[in-house]
């Protein structure tokens, strides 16, 4: 079969038209691109805020056990008949761990003992960790008037702290499990 050579080229303009029509439309696909790194930006961004929040929840927890301890601290030997107060939670810990307050009568004439810093800082940060999330086991209790005020004021804290976390945190499209599961606790409160 013989084709003459300007059909050849009509036939080879046609499909050169339509591969670079095809070509342009391959383009378009570019553009996916751009929807993917403002995709990955968002993602960023709420990887960011997630970051930033843990954080600082974790530096309001250190703060409220800085203060929880320093209560307890305050109200474990009571200043005025030089006793200790065996309602506060620090005398409660002391007997759990195994490391009593005692009276130093023939020395300093001081009180001595009880849990050293490290397990103080450990059980006040789990005290707030547990207060702030809800949890409360209920182990470590305020039962002191003075526990039992900051208590109430760090629960507060804490229904704030959880409530930043469910507005800034991306739950992902609505209609997904996390949507519904919000929508469910949204509807019990």
């Amino acid at each position: 079969m013989y084709v003459e050579p300007r059909s050849q080229l009509t036939e080879f303009g046609k499909q050169g038209i339509s591969s670079l029509f095809s070509s342009l439309k391959v383009v378009r696909l570019l553009r996916l691109g751009r929807v993917a790194r403002k995709l990955d930006h968002y993602l960023e961004y709420g990887a960011a805020v997630l970051v930033l929040l843990v954080c600082v929840f974790g530096l309001v927890a250190h703060w409220l056990a800085c203060i929880w301890y320093s209560i307890g601290d305050y109200e474990v030997i009571d200043e005025a008949t030089n006793t200790i107060k065996t309602d506060s939670w620090l005398y409660q810990l002391a007997l759990s761990i195994g490391s009593p307050y005692r009276f130093n009568a023939s020395g300093s004439g001081q009180w001595e003992g009880g849990p050293g810093k490290d397990s103080l800082y450990i059980t006040s940060l789990y005290f707030t960790m547990t207060s702030l999330t809800t949890i409360g086991f209920g182990n470590i209790a305020p039962t002191t008037d003075g526990e039992k005020i900051f208590s109430v004021a760090m629960m507060m804290v804490g229904c704030n702290t959880e409530a930043s976390f469910m507005i800034h945190v991306p739950h992902g499209p609505p209609g997904s499990f996390a949507w519904g599961l919000l929508e469910l606790l949204c509807f019990q409160a």
